[in-house]
């Protein structure tokens, strides 16, 4: 599948667009003075195919801009790709849109909306340029992880920046980013055709292979354990489930078959039953609730009688004292009652130094004795009967804790006897459990054709998936793909005239640069001087790669954009305009690295595009049939009229 670039566009906040077209199959060159907005064109393309940041300089155009949008051609069907500016401090937007089968682009951005996420945005890419399932595995020492290759590293070789172009150290797209390095490293093989398209199927199916037969092999080898032990562990599982009942034999055959059988008929053995019970201190409780109130009662009532006991106590005592009392005073009859003196003795008329209380006031406290005493004759039975109606609800509740108690005992007794029942079922359970996997598997092994069978089967399918994912094969076919790049590399470096390009070059993947195989030995890159050497290498190394990558069809975008390719030999920043390309040796070095670049894309017709954007204009009908957009004399990328 091929994917090129029809457009790039800008639309202002107002919904202007603003677009630069270019032809398919050809170079295209976009001319014009410093700071015109040319290099933003690969930063516009970098930041639409999915990048998690926007590189675009914050300046005219950043200020002046809504949305970005890119037109690719994905074999004559249209594919539109917009993505709005980030606003204020943010790095990046994640309003995407997306649509494919589109003739042209929106005229402004009223149809432009989020319909994407960025995740999406690069699976979709990776659809289009047709990248299949693939995983590349580093070696077993390596410490990273396996990567995938998707449209973002296709993207990192159809992109050089000005930084880029010219950098001794930094070959590709993005080589400096932490990471994008062994990214480039492991996704190589895939985008040049040494990993073939199924080759992560293969590498699946070898796995769950050998997934599968270490599993067999695991299974085997522990069935054969127990097979090799088979008399022996029988006879312990025998003896457990002796002990535990499930066998009631006095004495184990000596044969593995017969005890084999026994263990069948134990392990079947399902009918011992056993009282389960979900919460066996739930009664307990209860009767504890029950002698706690009781108890308390109990206590009430004894403290009844005690009362009782001490009022009749006391009522005993009072009616001893009064009896006595009353005797004293029972004398009183022997006086006259006529004897009014109390200053006289009633006997025998003496006068008295103190007088004494008269006949009626000790015949009023005798009365009143009298009568106190027969109130506690008449109160002593009442209470005599009340405690001894407390005496009996004593007894009673004495009766009642000591019935408790008893239950609580019992109660206590039989929750310890369903906890060995519990736990002697669940002994049970697991020794059955052995007994069982112990069998299953001696039957396997007694019967292991199978098995075996099944073993070779899968070892013989685990070495054929080996072979189709051969590592050492597929190095072979990088080392192809690699000396294809590096007989194009040493070819357009002399159409170049480069330094040291009448030597072997080739592309060194594991330090991602250009060697020259010199008689001295190896010169890498930033070995070779001068500037017009670094650019130089830059663009022969990366039409070579691009030459084998349409040979082979492979995943990467159809398009090469390059920005400043003239800057070794003129300053970047200076508006070199129009050139013959004849009178200096920089003139003559600048012509002839675009007519190396027309006459690659007029090779590769139509499945090549090339995209320049320089400060130059060679005097030439080729040069100038090329050129997609001029902007010199006030034209720039952003139109004036949107500097508001």
């Amino acid at each position: 599948m091929s994917v090129q670039l029809r457009a790039i566009a800008i639309y202002s906040h107002e919904g202007e667009r603003r677009e630069v077209r270019f032809n398919l199959g050809c170079l295209n060159i976009v001319t014009g003075g410093s700071k015109t907005g040319k290099s933003a064109l690969l930063d516009i393309v970098d930041y639409c195919w999915g990048r998690d940041e926007c590189t675009i300089p914050r300046g005219i155009i950043r200020q002046s801009v809504s949305w970005f949008a890119i037109l690719l051609d994905r074999d004559g069907e249209g594919v539109l790709i917009a993505r709005r500016n980030p606003t204020g401090s943010a790095k990046v937007s994640d309003e995407i849109y997306i649509q494919r089968g589109i003739d042209d682009l929106p005229a402004d951005t009223a149809s432009l909306s989020k319909n994407v996420t960025a995740d999406g945005l690069r699976s979709h890419l990776s659809k289009l340029l047709g990248i299949s399932e693939n995983l590349y595995q580093p070696e077993a020492s390596a410490t990273r992880l396996p990567l995938e290759a998707s449209a973002g590293h296709a993207i990192l070789f159809a992109l050089q920046f000005q930084y880029e172009i010219a950098h001794p150290r930094l070959l590709f797209h993005r080589q400096s980013d932490p990471y994008v390095p062994a990214a480039i490293k492991d996704t190589l093989p895939y985008f040049l055709g040494a990993m073939e398209d199924d080759h992560f199927l293969k590498l699946k199916r070898y796995e769950e292979a050998r997934a599968r037969l270490r599993k067999l092999e695991r299974e085997f080898a522990e069935a054969r354990a127990l097979s090799d032990e088979a008399k022996g562990t029988a006879l312990n599982l025998a003896t457990e489930a002796r002990r535990h009942n499930l066998i009631v034999a006095d004495v184990l055959p000596d044969s593995i078959p017969e005890l084999r059988a026994l263990l069948a008929t134990a392990a079947a053995d399902n009918n011992s039953p056993t009282t389960i019970v979900d919460d066996p201190t739930a009664d307990l409780s209860d009767l504890e609730e029950r002698r706690r109130e009781v108890r308390s009662q109990l206590q009430g009532v004894r403290e009844d009688i005690n009362d009782l006991q001490r009022l009749q106590r006391e009522a005993t005592e009072f009616e001893r004292e009064a009896t006595e009392q009353r005797a004293r005073l029972s004398a009183i009859g022997l006086v006259s009652s006529e004897a009014t003196a109390h200053d006289l003795c009633p006997l025998c008329d003496s006068h008295l130094a103190t007088p004494v209380p008269s006949v009626e006031e000790l015949e009023r406290s005798l009365r009143g004795l009298e009568s106190q005493l027969q109130a506690v004759g008449r109160d002593t039975p009442r209470l005599q009967g009340r405690l001894r109606e407390l005496e009996l609800e004593r007894d009673r509740m004495e009766d009642e804790l000591r019935s408790v108690q008893r239950d609580i005992g019992q109660r206590i007794s039989e929750n310890e006897r369903l906890r060995v029942e519990q736990a002697q079922f669940t002994e049970r359970a697991r020794v059955r459990g052995r007994i069982g996997y112990y069998l299953e598997n001696v039957q396997a092994v007694t019967s292991n054709d199978g098995l075996r069978l099944a073993i070779a089967r899968t070892g013989a399918e685990v070495e054929e998936l080996a072979k189709a994912i051969d590592q050492e094969a597929m190095e072979e076919r990088l080392a192809t793909a690699l000396g294809l790049i590096s007989r194009d590399l040493t070819r357009f470096a002399a159409a170049l005239e480069l330094e040291h390009g009448e030597n072997a070059l080739r592309l060194d993947r594991k330090n991602l640069t250009v060697v020259a195989d010199t008689i001295d030995g190896p010169l890498p890159l930033t070995q070779i001087g001068s500037g017009e050497n670094w650019v130089g290498y830059h663009i022969a190394a990366h039409l070579a790669l691009h030459r084998l990558f349409r040979a082979r069809k492979r995943p990467v975008p159809a398009f090469l954009m390059m920005d400043q390719p003239s800057q070794a030999h003129y300053p970047r920043e200076a508006d070199i305009g129009e050139i013959a390309g004849t009178d200096d040796e920089d003139q003559l070095a600048v012509a002839r690295l675009f007519r190396l670049l027309f006459d690659f894309a007029e090779e590769l017709t139509p499945r090549m595009q090339i995209i320049v954007t320089d400060h130059v204009e060679l005097i030439k009908d080729w040069f100038h049939s090329s050129i997609a957009e001029k902007w010199r004399d006030g034209i720039k990328f952003v139109p004036a009229n949107w500097l508001r």
